[in-house]
């Protein structure tokens, strides 16, 4: 994995003197620069060897100067620059700064510039994103898959002293909210769940899943699946508590709302590909979905027909239209729903 390759090249000290990190995983880009920083720069003269800079755009000449003068009683300096939108299509700098950079790529032996980019992706067609692909310095660090997460977490674990089963892994990955499409859930977030249990487990080598349902925060997006589920059940009770629960973690009921319509969608498109004959990995595919998502779209939809969901959907839109024109307020329409007003 790409994390592997930048943590190797920081353990052998074979960081390339200018280097760009981007992606989905803020965690592992800020772990990267934490470990190179402190792989290179001794504490004693960190104030001398190591600078950050939010941005360059404004400032060139600050950044050029501090990556141009020789390090203090060390072999390298570190300079970071946190925001290099410069790099992405939505960001420049004039010719003579562009200039200035394509230089210091080729041959600035005394300072690691690291240019970070989170969220974005650096524009291939510019000349300096071209000059640091050649130079294999432009390394993506997106978030983990599905059995990349489960093995984070039990090693995590480890770590602390604790073991855990991979099924109770699973259930930890799958019910952060890291794995939910376009989420913006990081592994610092799994980070400090892990944590919490730990800390729980005071007279114990080993983590149950009692712990672990007790203590989880569990995401919006797995919350909103267990309400459909019972929804679809007709278990109000069940339905009430999880509505309960999520507005005791502030969760809007416009939100709540507007998920539950999302989730029915999702199922419309699930049960109609399943009908035309596509297995599961196909839909997964087409649908862009988690093998974890799609399991449970499969077996919710298990006794739904397309009409039944589309009816769901007409009643919640109606709902969610009286809403929005004062017929009803937020709390009212969401009990409606729960209460089976869409049966």
């Amino acid at each position: 994995m790409s994390y592997k390759i930048i943590t190797d090249m920081i353990e052998k000290m074979k960081v390339p003197n200018c280097i760009t990190l981007y992606g989905t995983e803020e965690y592992y880009i800020d772990s990267a620069v934490k470990n190179c920083k402190k792989r290179y720069i001794d504490e004693s003269y960190e104030s001398m060897n190591y600078m950050e800079f939010e941005k360059i755009e404004n400032g060139f000449n600050d950044f050029y100067e501090f990556v141009t003068t020789f390090p203090f009683m060390s072999e390298k300096k570190v300079c970071v620059v946190k925001e290099a939108a410069f790099l992405t299509s939505s960001g420049s700098l004039n010719k003579n700064e562009e200039d200035k950079l394509l230089k210091l790529v080729d041959g600035n032996d005394s300072c690691i510039i690291i240019f970070l980019i989170k969220g974005g992706k650096p524009d291939s067609r510019k000349k300096t994103v071209k000059k640091l692909k050649d130079k294999n310095a432009v390394i993506e660090l997106n978030k983990l898959t599905e059995t990349e997460l489960s093995k984070y977490i039990i090693n995590k674990f480890k770590n602390l002293k604790l073991s855990i089963s991979l099924q109770d892994a699973d259930y930890i990955a799958n019910n952060s909210g890291y794995l939910e499409y376009e989420s913006t859930v990081s592994l610092y977030h799994v980070n400090n769940e892990i944590e919490k249990i730990a800390s729980y487990k005071t007279n114990s080598n080993s983590v149950s899943f009692e712990d672990i349902d007790t203590l989880l925060i569990k995401s919006v997006e797995s919350n909103i699946f267990k309400l459909v589920d019972y929804i679809c059940e007709g278990n109000k009770k069940k339905a009430f508590e999880i509505i309960d629960e999520m507005l005791l973690n502030n969760t809007p009921e416009q939100f709540m709302i507007h998920m539950i319509s999302r989730q029915y969608r999702m199922l419309y498109q699930y049960v109609i590909l399943n009908k035309k004959g596509y297995s599961l990995n196909e839909i997964m595919n087409k649908m862009k979905l988690k093998n974890f998502v799609a399991t449970k779209l499969s077996k919710q939809s298990r006794s739904l027909s397309p009409e039944k969901i589309q009816y769901y959907m007409e009643r919640i839109l109606d709902i969610d239209k009286k809403i929005k024109t004062g017929e009803i307020d937020n709390r009212i329409g969401l009990e409606l729903i729960t209460n089976g007003i869409i049966k």
